[in-house]
């Protein structure tokens, strides 16, 4: 039986929801027992995720096979529970480059390369290729239909669609705006946004209208009447409290029956208990942790706010955020007012010197006041170079902020020291970390395992010349890479602190709802017992 595939594009504006919108549906089907698979499909010309500004674009996502990806396969794994490799993207980038590659080999001698058919064609490729096993595939189109880079996208999916006919669903997401100086909602940019769609040779087949809260029936009729898209096959899509809610209120509105019976598939009924029951779980505590960053964009650091979530659902517990710009505890000079009512401290991963000395900061307070902590990739660096300055009394830096430093306990990856191409050339990707290097260690303890795995990005290194002279001051190498021998996690021995751990891996990129990170899980857990020990005395 071919695979049918769902075209989910956005209208009006992007940032509408599409991401968490496909990974919804693909839960819901995959609960209702079909294989399902995602690509997205990307109009910029950027080859990867990993040379794109943060602050812009959201986090860089990692897969286990290193790829840099945006942070909606990130909602793909957490929400769906579907593993992502490099086959579920796909850029404008990638694309051109792969046929200019191509063109170099003599591939096409003689022949005009063009968008149609050449470009169009290859696009069509990779969604057939995503998953040759599939049941349905959902293909998201980034961006905003419109938009001048995405013409061939569209293109390719009217194509598309014509060739696979009765086998495609073209879902559009795209709001109802709320304009509050005339307290009304209006359909009329949805509706121009569905006649940009149909202009590209494309009607949609499902439309899910964003609102912040539930709209009437009068006004989905209208849209249906002004549309042309059946009034049944037209849903409110409202905000939620948490992602992991969406399909939830997708499955209230049968919105996957809808979608079923629109692609000819075989009604089954919908396991959805399991997941209503983890979001629904009852909170018995709540508690504050701050994440000390450099960025003020949230997206920036969206897969450790989930992995958060994840963690206080797996202890029962709400979990507060307090994000905390590193600069500004560097021109303060009382940082007590950063810790009250904080339970447990992350220092989250970045690149460059800025807000540095603010995290290096905070972290001498956390190890002085035994407030439970964990350092991510760059966390874990500047916690080294916190060590080796403050217990170690070295005059300690990284290589990356002070290429003089007489005591470089972080420096550069072997092989790294002359990398000039900054995309895709650091260490990325999953890598295995043996725990059994000690008898007893926290991280022995919270993995419960001997052997790992998790993934990383990252360009420097803990120098392992140091790992002796910070061993003597309590601060110990607990895992290693088996292969290289790289030192992944080091923490503060239990006498000293109860809970201080930091990995050069990025944890949070394979945390899920139904599999949380343990680290996250273990933090939780001190953070219950430190906030308890100030209640108690």
């Amino acid at each position: 039986m071919p695979a049918k595939y769902i075209i989910v594009c956005g209208g009006v504006i992007s940032g509408c929801g599409k991401g968490v919108a496909s990974a919804s549906i693909a839960l819901l089907l995959k609960l209702r027992g079909h294989k399902v698979n995602y690509i997205k499909m990307d109009a910029y010309l950027s080859v990867n995720s990993g040379v794109l500004n943060p602050q812009e674009h959201g986090e860089t996502y990692v897969l286990d096979d290193g790829w840099e990806t945006d942070l909606d396969l990130g909602h793909m794994e957490r929400i769906a529970s579907i593993p992502m490799s490099q086959k579920n993207i796909c850029t404008a980038g990638t694309l051109y480059k792969e046929i200019i590659t191509r063109q170099e080999k003599g591939e096409w001698l003689g022949r005009t390369l063009q968008t149609v058919p050449h470009l169009t064609n290859l696009i069509q490729q990779r969604i057939s290729d995503v998953d040759t096993d599939a049941d349905v595939i959902v293909v998201e189109i980034g961006g905003t239909v419109g938009d001048i880079e995405s013409a061939a996208f569209y293109e390719a999916i009217r194509q598309f669609k014509h060739q696979h006919d009765g086998d495609v669903l073209i879902i559009m997401v795209a709001p109802i705006l709320f304009i509050p100086t005339i307290n009304e909602y209006k359909t009329k940019p949805l509706q121009n946004a569905v006649k940009q769609l149909q202009q590209c040779g494309i009607n949609p087949d499902m439309l899910l209208c964003r609102v912040d809260k539930d709209v009437s029936s009068k006004m989905l009729n209208k849209v249906a009447e002004m549309t042309g898209v059946d009034r049944e096959s037209i849903f409110n899509s409202p905000d939620v409290s948490s992602i992991y809610q969406v399909p939830v209120e997708f499955y209230d509105r049968h919105i996957d029956d809808a979608i079923v019976d629109l692609l000819h598939l075989k009604r089954t009924s919908c396991l959805i208990h399991k997941h209503k029951n983890l979001i629904n779980k009852q909170l018995n505590c709540e508690l504050t942790i701050a994440v000390f960053g450099k960025y003020d964009n949230a997206d920036s650091y969206i897969s450790i706010k989930e992995a958060l979530f994840h963690a206080g659902m797996g202890n029962s517990c709400k979990i507060n955020i307090h994000w905390i710009k590193s600069d500004d505890l560097e021109t303060s000079n009382n940082i007590n007012v950063f810790f009250q009512g904080v339970d447990a401290v992350i220092v989250p991963g970045g690149f460059d010197s800025r807000g540095i000395e603010g995290k290096i900061k905070a972290i001498t307070y956390v190890r002085e006041n035994k407030i439970p902590f964990l350092g991510i990739c760059l966390g874990l660096q500047c916690a080294v170079i916190e060590a080796a300055r403050n217990l170690c009394k070295l005059d300690a830096d990284s290589t990356e902020f002070n290429k003089d430093t007489p005591n470089p306990v972080i420096h550069y990856v072997k092989g790294q020291e002359s990398v000039s191409v900054k995309s895709a050339s650091m260490r990325l990707g999953a890598y295995d970390c043996d725990l059994s290097i000690l008898e007893s260690s926290l991280a022995l303890d919270v993995y419960g395992k001997k052997m790992i795995s998790e993934r990383h990005r990252h360009r420097y290194e803990v120098n392992d010349e140091y790992a002796g002279k910070l061993a003597e001051n309590g601060f110990l190498v607990s895992g290693r890479n088996p292969g290289s021998n790289l030192i992944e996690i080091m923490e503060l021995d239990r006498k000293i602190h109860p809970y201080f751990i930091g990995t050069q891996s990025h944890p949070e990129f394979k945390s899920s709802l139904v599999s949380p990170s343990l680290l996250f899980v273990n933090l939780v857990k001190a953070a219950i017992v430190h906030r308890h020990k100030d209640i108690n005395g």
